[in-house]
């Protein structure tokens, strides 16, 4: 049994390197249109409302009251086979300037659904890639029941290795771009069942 652990919410290096892999937008467009949904964006009757944190961050600290917030989400949307007991907590690197949090959005009652008759097609796009990296973070590992086979061939042995989903966890609500284009770890297919001794 193997697990995957989510990866840490979003600095403004990663939003952009993700941003591209999944959406193909260059570093640029996607700092404007942060900035926008940043800035504020007006939300019906409401006004405008900033729907993101700072974007220019290396920081990957969370709010203790986001960090409530999104487990009280993830418990009702998800179930608690979904929530850990205790939060998720990342180390940002040595270098980071602890000033700002992690990108993250701003209150759990603006979530994609919520907002996306507000938003453009690329604001709307940028604004869920932002959510299910920041509530997945705070999910449970995936876990996979990784199977590895020896098969015999002359002299020589072959290995196949495969993996079975178990539990989506975190998964179930974020992918990141390297995986789902098989470039990541998991490139690794699914077995099918074999037997001692099979031909």
């Amino acid at each position: 049994e193997r697990r995957k652990n989510p990866p840490p919410p979003y600095i403004t290096s990663q939003i952009q390197q993700e941003a591209w892999r999944k959406l193909r937008f260059t570093a640029k467009k996607t700092m404007s249109i942060a900035q926008r949904l940043y800035e504020g964006i007006e939300i019906g009757p409401e006004g405008p409302v900033g729907l993101i944190t700072y974007m220019r961050t290396d920081s990957v600290r969370i709010a203790p009251e986001a960090l409530e917030a999104v487990r009280q989400f993830i418990q009702e949307e998800f179930g608690p086979s979904y929530l850990p007991e205790k939060p998720n907590f990342y180390k940002s690197r040595k270098t980071a300037q602890e000033a700002h949090e992690a990108i993250r959005p701003t209150s759990m009652k603006y979530d994609p659904a919520a907002v996306k008759s507000f938003l453009s097609k690329d604001q709307l796009a940028l604004y869920e890639l932002i959510w299910n990296r920041f509530v997945a973070c705070q999910m449970n590992p995936a876990v996979y029941d990784q199977t590895a086979a020896d098969i015999e061939a002359g002299k020589y042995t072959l290995r196949a290795t495969g993996s079975v989903l178990l539990f989506p966890g975190f998964m179930a609500l974020y992918i990141e771009a390297a995986e789902e284009n098989g470039e990541g770890e998991n490139k690794e297919g699914k077995l099918p069942e074999l037997a001692e001794g099979e031909i």
